[in-house]
């Protein structure tokens, strides 16, 4: 028996309004887990619409990464072994250390996303970190979030470059997903899985730039709702059908190396995966898509070539090597060799 949890979310500028309507039927007790800033920018708003409703018993800062070591620390907690439901505020990490002491506890979780940076907060799957933060591995809940709340006003006034790598991100699943399970015969739910993830990069590409700018402004306009939409809900959607090897490919792949080898500079998850994605399609020989993809990253500042990630362009051989040998490359439609992912870098240098 297999069951399928499909994302369920609410969004708007008043999106906090629907918590007690939708969160009584599970308790009416709940604790809060998520970041500092994250916390700051939520809570406030969080109570005020659940006073006289439900009572808050705490609330909790998730660690420093998602770790297994910092989601078993929230069990011990004891307001969060008494509440009836967890309330995940925040990005990627704190929501995924969430799920899995939720996981662990096996207590109803909502999630909040304070930054439209990925679809952590809509699906089941929690990526790990080592408490070095480098790339662990991926775990799956036995469902996703049972409501997500998205406040676009919080979210227009989160920091700039998570949204604008949550751009970078989210393409990655358009591309990803059908192209791991080229070949395959699916059945009907990992079908659905990847038209789902061929619904994500029109929104990106339509509305991608103008939302960015109204972040930037810290102001909710037309083009937000559908990108945020386009960076949370529709890859998530997509997640939730398909398994943890259809889910991901190269372009995550050289993420996760990219963790592992020695750069220059700080990089955010998405910009990197958004330079693999572009590698990806030029191994593939999808031209035309990555020229599509290329003009949007250098529209937006997404990186393009290897010093965009810290990487001396003269000596990729270690990342290459790297993402050869993570899960991501596990299924995959054919054999990729160090020399078909090497000259792909080589030829998007050439573009630059």
């Amino acid at each position: 028996m297999k069951s399928t949890f499909f994302p369920h979310f609410t969004i708007g500028v008043d999106a906090y309004d629907a918590i007690p309507d939708i969160c009584l039927d599970y308790g009416k007790t709940a604790v809060i887990v998520g970041g500092e800033k994250s916390r700051a920018a939520a809570e406030p708003l969080i109570r005020k619409a659940i006073e006289g409703k439900i009572e808050l018993l705490g609330s909790f800062q998730y660690g420093d990464d998602a770790t297994f070591e910092n989601a078993e620390a929230l069990t011990r907690i004891p307001e969060i072994r008494k509440a009836d439901m967890v309330f995940a505020v925040g990005g990627g990490r704190a929501t995924d250390t969430a799920k899995w002491a939720t996981h662990l506890l096996k207590k109803p979780l909502f999630t909040f996303p304070t930054l439209a940076s990925n679809c952590a907060s809509v699906t089941a799957v929690c990526i790990m970190y080592h408490p070095d933060h480098s790339f662990k591995g991926s775990i799956y809940r036995d469902r996703n979030a049972y409501h997500t709340f998205i406040n676009t006003e919080v979210i227009a006034h989160s920091p700039r470059e998570y949204f604008w790598a949550g751009l970078g991100d989210a393409l990655a699943k358009q591309y990803e997903v059908p192209f791991s399970a080229r070949g395959m015969d699916l059945t009907w739910v990992q079908e659905t899985g990847v038209r789902n993830a061929q619904n994500v990069a029109p929104g990106i590409l339509k509305y991608g730039k103008a939302a960015l700018e109204a972040v930037d402004k810290g102001i909710v306009t037309d083009a937000l709702e559908p990108a945020i939409l386009s960076i949370i809900v529709a890859p998530g959607m997509a997640s939730v059908c398909i398994e943890d090897d259809l889910d991901s490919s190269l372009a995550h792949a050289i993420y996760n190396s990219h963790t592992r080898t020695p750069h220059k500079g700080n990089h955010l998850h998405g910009a990197v995966v958004n330079y693999g994605l572009q590698v990806m399609l030029t191994m593939d020989g999808q031209i035309e898509e990555r020229d599509k993809i290329y003009r949007f990253a250098k529209s937006i500042g997404l990186p393009h070539c290897l010093a965009d990630i810290g990487i001396d362009p003269a000596y990729p051989d270690e990342l290459v090597e790297n993402c050869l040998h993570t899960k991501d490359m596990r299924v995959k439609p054919y054999e990729i060799t160090f020399d078909m992912v090497y000259k792909a870098m080589m030829e998007l240098e050439k573009l630059k």
